[in-house]
């Protein structure tokens, strides 16, 4: 297997550590790095890491445990897309919006698909996911070409939205879908202004069927799209609900939890709710039921960026990406568990278990 040519350090244990920690800590940590400073720390609140990423240059890949401890490392030397996802041996990451990589834990390069190879043909954000047969799913930026000046535009204008593309393993395109395959553009009364980043979506996942459920930040709603005939399946979200307590805004993170419901992180708006949450429900068609809202303390509110992940069955970690925040609590929203960055904020965090390093 090839070395990735853009990671400088890969620390996976050096020094014991005094604490009674789950893990061993590194030797030397690059002052590049993060440093964390652990305000809550319920005995019981996990016995993992949390895995994050961090984007500004340097960017890197590093674990925590539950003292703050980084207790692994893969840095670089660049800035590092914001996108990445675990899995049980390795990782996909966007390095940059025309680069995946899938790296192992170990530091070697299983797979790097570039834009403009093969099938490659879309620039990417915000997710990057592999699917049952090994192929890449992520975001599509979008640029369409069209004639706004009904809408207050100019006759030869763009709109830049998003969409969505599955890459093989080898680059090949086997499918392409955008919004403008379901949605007239014309058809939205606020057009001209949006047309610099229409929807803005911001997180994906292939739901236990196979189709795709997509979360758009500015249409406070995410949609489930048919992953073969490109379909809208349903939508949930401000065009549904019609309970203004249930309404989620700005939202991030959209994905299957342990107990099978759909959740996102609910970052709120500063202008309706100026506090952010986790929100599950389930449904599908035009029936859908909210079963568990995690309430956050207002020092937690995230305007844009975050996610929530439950973990177990009584646990739920959220990176609270604009307070530079990371917490655990229980479904009752009890805080069990909280640590400040003294560097920039995360955009997710993942919870993996302690094995992932043995």
């Amino acid at each position: 297997m090839r070395k990735l040519n853009y990671l400088l350090v890969s620390v996976i244990v050096v020094l014991s550590c005094d604490r009674k920690s789950s893990w061993k800590v590194p030797e030397i940590i690059p002052e590049e790095l993060p440093g964390f400073e652990v305000l809550i720390n319920s005995e019981d609140a996990f016995d993992g890491y949390i895995f994050l990423r961090k984007t500004a240059a340097p960017g890197a890949q590093l674990m925590i445990n539950n003292y703050g401890d980084v207790v692994w490392f893969h840095m670089s030397d660049t800035i590092l897309f914001r996108p990445f996802t675990p899995y049980e041996e390795s990782y996909v990451a966007l390095y940059s919006d025309k680069v995946i990589h899938e790296i192992t834990y170990m530091g070697d390069t299983l797979l790097e698909l570039k834009y403009g190879e093969g099938g490659f043909d879309r620039l990417l954000h915000h997710e990057i996911i592999k699917d049952s047969e090994g192929a890449f799913i992520s975001l599509t930026r979008e640029f369409i070409p069209i004639d706004l000046s009904v809408a207050g535009g100019e006759q030869l204008d763009t709109i830049k939205t998003d969409g969505i593309i599955r890459l093989s393993k080898s680059g090949e395109k086997l499918w392409h879908w955008s919004i403008q395959d379901v949605l007239d553009p014309l058809e939205y009364s606020d057009i001209n202004r949006q047309k610099g980043d229409w929807g803005h979506a911001n997180a994906l996942f292939i739901d236990e069927d196979g189709h795709y459920v997509i979360s758009w930040r500015d249409f406070n709603s995410v949609w489930k799209i048919n992953s073969l005939s490109g379909e809208v399946i349903w939508k949930y979200g401000l065009e549904t609900i019609t309970d203004e307590e249930n309404q989620f805004y700005q939202q991030h993170g959209i994905h299957r939890n342990l107990d099978g419901d759909y959740m996102l992180f609910d970052n709120g708006e500063a202008s309706k709710r100026k506090s952010s949450r986790a929100l599950a429900f389930t449904g599908s068609s035009n029936s859908f039921n909210n079963t568990l809202v995690i309430e956050l303390p207002d020092s937690l509110f995230t305007f844009k960026q975050g996610s929530v992940y439950q973990f177990a069955e009584d646990r739920y970690l959220y990176s609270s990406t604009m307070t530079k925040q990371l917490a655990i609590t229980d479904r009752t929203g009890n805080l069990l568990w909280l640590a400040r960055s003294n560097k920039s904020g995360f955009y997710r965090a993942y919870y993996l278990d302690k094995s992932i390093l043995e």
